[in-house]
């Protein structure tokens, strides 16, 4: 039974000497006992039915524990990036809303002088007989507002722009965080496939009928869970639609979604 890697990220993980013994005494056993048998396995491959053994069920077992070992750090490392992304998402709702009425108060600011607003204020204005002074006045007062109106919608915008900025930065941590969750998984994933294959590699030298049994073994392939096929997005976890069965999917149990 060969080994086929599925993925490359990040270097492989060392195989633990310790591993590597427990695996080949146990398929050298399994051999002894002729498990499985290859009347057995011809069946199996012969109804693309799954091809394992009480061992190798342990170790996809332990593979996957140890698998989603790794998306649970993940969600402890990233509890307060989410806890601050929350936030930072409320305080932009909150600043898209001041900018909203802080434009509308530039708007306002900037219409024409009305007739009431040409009417004197005070009695220094009640003294002013000439309307091309009065409006001078008012113009400058309008100029005023105008400026301290776009003054501050310009503020609310970079208020506004500060918290996108935020939003994108801690967006970014989480990806980078779940990416190297997913590289970590599918490094345990290989490390598991490798255990199975020394497994059976040792258990066909002892099988009596190990040369035929080599013949009908399919490829190993890593039990993954579905988030490590995911997508992280702007913080947003997306996993992929399920895989249709086939003959090589046969060949590990289904995994446990995280």
């Amino acid at each position: 039974m060969s080994a086929r890697r599925q993925d490359a990220d990040g270097d492989s993980l060392p195989y633990v000497p310790e591993d590597r013994r427990s695996d080949t005494r146990h398929g050298r056993q399994d051999g002894r006992k002729q498990i499985p048998t290859y009347t057995d396995l011809f069946d199996l491959t012969d109804e693309s039915a799954r091809v394992s053994t009480p061992y190798q069920e342990q170790l996809v077992s332990c593979g996957l524990v140890r698998i989603n070992e790794e998306y649970e750090a993940f969600v402890h490392r990233t509890t307060g990036l989410r806890q601050q992304l929350a936030r930072s998402r409320e305080q932009l709702e909150g600043a898209e809303q001041a900018v909203a009425r802080a434009r509308d108060d530039l708007a306002a600011a900037g219409a024409q002088i009305t007739d009431t607003e040409m009417l004197p204020r005070n009695h220094q204005e009640l003294a002013l007989t000439d309307e091309i002074l009065l409006r001078s006045r008012r113009e400058m007062m309008r100029e005023r507002r105008i400026a301290a109106a776009h003054a501050e919608h310009e503020r609310r915008i970079q208020v506004a722009d500060r918290c996108r900025q935020e939003i994108k930065e801690t967006c970014a941590r989480i990806d980078h965080e779940f990416a190297a969750a997913q590289a970590a998984g599918r490094r345990i994933g290989d490390y598991y496939v490798l255990r199975i294959a020394t497994y059976w590699d040792a258990l066909v030298q002892k099988h009596p009928e190990g040369r035929h049994l080599a013949s009908r073994l399919p490829a190993i392939l890593s039990s993954l869970p579905p988030w490590v096929d995911g997508t992280c997005v702007d913080g947003v976890i997306t996993l992929p639609p399920p895989l249709e069965p086939s003959y090589q999917d046969n060949n590990h149990p289904e995994a446990m979604p995280a």
